[in-house]
């Protein structure tokens, strides 16, 4: 088992952030968002999902039946270790994640890209099937990694970027757990609810960004995530994919966090 540390010192006075990452990422998937934040003075903590820093095909066989609470139990454990409550911001399934942590854990704020759909949410659109189904329809997948496929990558997370950073960006991908999709995806047969977010304990301030052009979390879902949160604010970005950590997405939410981070004072 993978462990996350903190071993970072902050002396701006600013709010620590935790980044949690998303499906098939690796440690390195948030090296442009951590630089943009480090220029702002952050102390930014960026650890790999568990078993996400290993090889494609050793981390395929360590992740099978990784639980979400897994992943979650991982983060609370840093947070814990930190001298201030933090920002939180999950990017995909890290935004599900985040939920699942900032429910368990004190913490500053929290920024939520494209959200993965918590429990008794709707998500069965048609792109988000068209995305997963090759996945699912395997019998007994919630024992075995999920594993990167090029076309379904592109055609669902990136599909209005360009080519080169797709390639970049696909082959440093991990395997994923399908235990995890499992609680995700097929809530209502998961009895411990690892999918369920209790929004009443996530006091902090909320902000929520997805593209109108999202193909694997599809817009709505980040809209009614939003929704869920008395103080929240939503921001839709036009002529956008998935892809809001790199590419063109990464200098359009900086500029929304920047905005709000001024009105929130954080």
């Amino acid at each position: 088992m993978s462990k996350v540390q903190s071993s970072i010192d902050n002396s701006t006075g600013l709010a620590p952030i935790v980044l949690v990452a998303g499906t098939f990422c690796y440690p390195e998937v948030w090296d442009a968002m951590k630089a943009e934040l480090e220029q702002r003075g952050y102390e930014v903590h960026a650890p790999p999902l568990r078993h996400h820093d290993l090889p494609l095909l050793e981390g395929a066989l360590a992740m099978a039946e990784t639980s979400l609470q897994d992943y979650v139990d991982d983060f609370v454990g840093l947070i814990t270790t930190l001298e201030r409550p933090p920002i939180i911001i999950g990017w995909s399934l890290g935004g599900l994640l985040a939920q699942l942590i900032a429910q368990r854990v004190e913490h500053a704020a929290m920024i939520l890209l494209s959200p993965a759909p918590a429990a008794g949410m709707f998500a069965a659109y048609p792109s988000m099937i068209k995305t997963f189904q090759h996945h699912f329809s395997r019998w007994g997948f919630w024992r075995k990694p999920l594993m990167p496929e090029w076309e379904s990558f592109v055609w669902s997370i990136g599909q209005l970027q360009s080519e080169s950073l797709m390639r970049e960006t696909f082959v440093k991908l991990k395997a994923e757990s399908g235990k995890a999709y499992f609680e995700m995806a097929m809530w209502f047969l998961d009895k411990k609810r690892a999918s369920k977010v209790f929004p009443e304990r996530i006091t902090g301030p909320v902000l929520v960004i997805a593209g109108d052009s999202d193909r694997i979390v599809r817009t709505p879902i980040s809209r009614r995530t939003a929704a869920r949160y008395a103080d929240s604010k939503f921001v839709e970005l036009g002529a956008m994919d998935h892809m809001l950590v790199a590419g063109t997405g990464l200098p359009r939410v900086m500029k929304e966090f920047d905005i709000w981070a001024a009105e929130k004072g954080l």
